[in-house]
């Protein structure tokens, strides 16, 4: 007993410290966002004399935020769209299908989890395909990246799925894609909503690949707005600070209203699987 609780208490340590860790930062920008350029020049986490939210306004005029915006949300909502769809519906064909070719398929896409995408020279690949700094482009590599996560996860899902269900629906007229669409997808909301949300924050936080991949700044991510306004506003930490939070608010938001999902289906992958 005496070894449990101090096990649990230097595990509830733990957690404070990690949580702390994330927060601290959090509170910094929001804090400093409001402060006078003087004010911010000492990063502290301090309430400023006078609340200045006119940074925001200076922010969204000078920081190109509406555009990085759009960009973003286009680029997300395509890469997490598009992988999605095909990684549930490949899932659903392999796992009711096991033939010799579909279990090969799927092998060969499982191999896109231990390759890292560095050993391919995408910024040459792109260019000879006439897809780099296109919006095409960057989004088809997010959904190479994460087709194969996706797939592995939906079909452990689709596994745990009785195909006497399938058969029923299909005696009742029930076609392949009224099925998947009509039936199979609403029973895998918890794991396709963990799947949404992941993906879309990995794309909408992601820096390399928009560095690399896009070169014009009109079509830069909010990301790399962010990085552009330090560049022209580094001396100006209060508006920096507001163009981060700016930046990480529609992101923050989506999580603490899936994150309920997102437990649900990890924890439901790991059972099925």
């Amino acid at each position: 007993m005496k070894k449990q609780k101090i096990y649990k208490t230097i595990l509830l340590i733990c957690m404070w410290v990690l949580s702390l860790s994330v927060i601290f930062p959090l509170l910094l920008v929001i804090v400093n966002s409001v402060k006078t350029a003087a004010e911010s020049d000492i990063m502290r986490l301090t309430l400023p004399k006078a609340f200045q939210f006119t940074n925001f306004k200076v922010v969204m005029a000078e920081g190109k935020v509406l555009r990085s915006f759009f960009n973003s949300v286009f680029i997300t909502v395509c890469g997490v769209g598009l992988s999605s769809i095909l990684g549930t519906m490949a899932a659903f064909v392999m796992a009711r299908n096991p033939s010799r070719l579909n279990r090969s398929v799927r092998k060969y896409f499982m191999l896109g989890l231990i390759i890292p995408m560095q050993v391919i020279s995408l910024i040459e690949v792109l260019k000879k395909l006439h897809l780099y700094n296109q919006y095409v482009g960057l989004i088809l590599v997010y959904v190479a990246i994460f087709l194969p996560m996706t797939m592995l996860l939906a079909y452990s899902a689709v596994k745990a799925l009785p195909k006497e269900m399938d058969e029923a629906a299909m005696v009742d007229g029930c076609g392949p894609l009224r099925l998947f669409f009509g039936i199979i997808i609403h029973l895998m909301k918890p794991v396709i909503t963990t799947i949404c949300v992941t993906q879309f924050m990995f794309i909408w936080n992601d820096f390399q690949f928009p560095l690399y991949l896009i070169s014009d700044s009109n079509k830069w991510t909010l990301v790399l707005g962010v990085y552009g306004f330090i560049g022209k506003y580094s001396s100006q930490w209060n508006l920096v600070c507001a163009h981060i939070l700016i930046s990480s608010l529609p992101i923050v938001l989506i999580y603490l209203f899936g994150q309920k999902y997102i437990v649900d289906g990890m924890v439901s992958g790991a059972v099925k699987g």
